[in-house]
């Protein structure tokens, strides 16, 4: 069985605000990222996601978590 996790990031890049939704499903990571002309309050973002959940467009991430990363 997959564990399936999602994680939702609301913040502010000049001139929008951004509303980065990501889930992962087994090794795959997929990105949906909406712009918002105004700070939305947090029951506006749920009440878009309960209207449009279906028609999110959700691109597939090139992060790879099993590279090592040397700083």
């Amino acid at each position: 069985m997959n564990n399936v996790y999602a994680n939702l990031n609301i913040y502010f890049e000049e001139p929008n605000w951004i509303c980065e939704y990501s889930r992962k499903n087994g090794d795959d990571i997929e990105i949906c990222k909406i712009f918002f002309d105004f700070e939305p309050p947090t029951c506006d973002v749920y009440k878009y996601f309960l209207k449009n959940f279906n028609n999110l467009t959700f691109q597939k991430s090139e992060f790879n978590a099993e590279k090592t990363v040397l700083l």
